[in-house]
């Protein structure tokens, strides 16, 4: 063949080739791995017949071809494109089958093409497999016919595939020759060109196959012993790390794929405090204490040689046990960066708590024992200014003296609060309330001290709202708190509003206080930030405080079963609105299914102050 073989112009019939030869493709590699009435296979057979429909509607003899022709794919005699960008399953059809010309006849059916594909699975003539399955629109052809020199007298000549390599080797140039047989063919193909003594081929071909073996066993040896050495060194770490792991325990458990208990060593047992009768077959994570022991389970714990599994780890038990273990041990790593030992420093839980409860008990003794003496002295100071007679300069000095015993006050509040957060002692008593006198007693109780700043506070309450179910003396707490943490960021002629109204639609079931203010507001990014323990978001003055007045408020609120939200633009100021339960019947308490649901709230609580 030569390329005087003209390319057609017509590049909507190349699109429809190239497209027919795509789903062709596909139906050949889906045949191999789905049933024939899988979705795949019939899209892809429905697809290629509706082509070849089209295809041979426009070709002038209603027959569509296509020849491979040593490194070129003819299409109705022009070529389309060459063997190496052919898909191996489209080539391996024609090399299989010995197939030189596949030709595909008006009126082809899906069923003539599925039989066609599931050609491959057998060995058979493929004429004769197409007639017994009565396929008459599809027919293969062992000799190809290329175009000759124009100014020859013949428009063909025919090339006969069955020659021996030999013959070929002589009559097609030696790439063209190489390119369609397997290694022994070809070895005879290059002795057939080097010699035509038969005995010096026979030579010659002993010669090349032992030096190809050798050449092959000392490759394979030295890319074997390659990947043993890496072998052998991942084993080492993998033993390394386990000795490392394993001396850190005494105790041992085994589990299943499912995380079942299957053994424990005695040291196990005594760490759980049950027996392994007891905890045989159950999950781990179900018999894990979690009050005082810390599980850290792989995500995937079953063998896999397939794929890479995950890193990730489910970790129970409690933050705090758990941090204090982490930072107790330290892994040792050599320069690669792989596990070689430890270094720990022996923790007791039992110490921890007995720690934790002196902390406790110290910081309520402190507080209390502080918060008398402050009383006194801010009663002693209160009655020193109203004395008559006293210069200005003096006043103004015990007006000081009085503002800051009340933040000191107001520490100690923040500091036993928080106190009696951790330790469970928070103790609420929800009653029927009327939220008018919660915000009305709320704004007599900070009065005076918006009034020392110059700042106006207002009370807004809805008319016709419903009753509250809330603890009245902790509510009100609630709003002296942000109205305190307003005064901070409001400046002198300032305004702060505290209001209370019914929820509308979803939230009909809440009554909401909100605290609303006119000062530097809160930065998007830091309003996540506010209600954290302290944490402290000013707005680049220096304020006063714990830093535990806002973590405090939404603790109580969230324990009370309500919701506290942040609404707030920088510089545009800020509201605070708080939703407690609505008082629903005469009994004084809410029957279950109206009270909301508050348990993941009252764990994420716990987290945060660790209790």
């Amino acid at each position: 063949m030569t390329e005087d073989i003209p390319i057609t112009e017509n590049k909507d019939e190349r699109l429809l080739w190239i497209g027919f030869l795509k789903a062709f493709t596909r139906a050949l590699v889906q045949i191999n791995l789905y049933k024939p009435d899988h979705p795949q296979v019939r899209l892809a057979l429905d697809e290629g017949r509706s082509l070849l429909e089209k295809i041979t509607a426009a070709s002038p003899d209603g027959e569509f071809s296509l020849t491979l022709d040593n490194d070129k794919l003819i299409v109705n005699g022009s070529p389309l494109l060459t063997a190496d960008k052919l898909p191996n399953s489209l080539k391996n059809l024609f090399s299989r089958f010995h197939i030189q010309t596949l030709s595909f006849l008006n009126g082809v059916s899906k069923d003539d093409l599925l039989a066609l594909c599931q050609m491959q699975a057998f060995k058979v003539e493929a004429a004769a497999y197409l007639k017994e399955h009565g396929v008459e629109k599809i027919s293969v052809s062992s000799t190809v016919y290329a175009k000759v020199e124009k100014n020859q007298s013949q428009a063909e000549t025919v090339m006969n595939p069955a020659r021996s390599a030999g013959e070929r080797a002589e009559s097609l140039p030696l790439g063209q020759t190489l390119s369609g047989l397997n290694l022994e063919a070809s070895f005879s193909a290059l002795i057939a060109k080097a010699t035509p003594d038969a005995g010096e081929q026979r030579a010659l071909m002993e010669l090349l196959v032992k030096k190809f073996k050798d050449e092959t066993e000392a490759t394979i040896s030295k890319a074997v012993e390659g990947i043993r050495r890496e072998k052998k060194k991942i084993e080492n770490d993998i033993t390394r790390t386990e000795s490392v792991i394993s001396n850190i325990a005494d105790g041992v458990v085994v589990v299943d794929k499912d995380g079942k208990i299957l053994m424990m060593n005695p040291q196990a047992e005594a760490i759980s405090g049950k027996a392994l009768s007891e905890l045989s077959g159950k999950k781990i994570f179900d018999v894990t204490q979690l009050e005082n022991q810390v599980l850290s389970l792989a995500k995937e714990i079953g063998s896999e040689s397939q794929r890479e599994i995950s890193k990730d780890l489910e970790q129970k038990g409690q933050k705090a046990i758990s941090e204090t273990i982490k930072k107790s041990t330290a892994i040792i790593q050599n320069e690669e960066g792989k596990i070689v030992g430890s270094v720990s420093v022996p923790t007791d839980s039992t110490k921890m708590k007995q720690v934790e409860q002196l902390q406790q008990d110290f910081i309520a003794n402190m507080t209390h024992e502080l918060r008398s003496p402050l009383t006194s002295i801010h009663m002693a100071l209160d009655m020193l200014a109203k004395e008559s007679g006293i210069g200005d300069s003096t006043k103004t000095m015990l007006n000081t003296a009085i503002r800051n015993s009340e933040r000191l006050n107001s520490i100690i509040t923040d500091i036993l609060d928080f106190s009696k957060l951790q330790s469970g002692k928070l103790v609420f008593h929800p009653e029927d309330a009327s939220p008018e006198e919660i915000i009305k007693e709320a704004a007599d109780a900070m009065k005076a001290w918006t009034a020392s700043k110059g700042i106006n506070l207002s009370v807004v309450a809805e008319q016709g709202m419903g009753r509250v179910y809330a603890d009245k003396r902790r509510t009100i707490q609630i709003l002296i708190n942000l109205v305190s943490n307003s005064i901070k960021f409001t400046p002198t002629g300032g305004a702060i509003e505290i209001s209370a109204d019914s929820g509308k639609e979803a939230l009909a079931g809440f009554i909401f206080f909100s605290v609303k203010d006119n000062g530097c507001g809160i930065k998007k990014e830091d309003q996540g930030k506010v209600f954290e323990k302290f944490v402290q978001v000013a707005s680049g003055e220096k304020v006063g405080g714990t830093g535990l007045g806002l973590a405090i408020t939404k603790a109580m609120a969230v324990m009370q079963g309500g919701t506290i939200t942040i609404e707030s633009e920088w510089g545009r100021g800020a509201t605070f609105r708080v939703g407690l339960p609505i008082y629903r019947n005469q009994l004084g308490h809410l029957v279950p299914e109206q009270l909301p649901e508050v348990k993941k709230e009252k764990a994420f609580w716990r987290k945060l102050l660790g209790i």
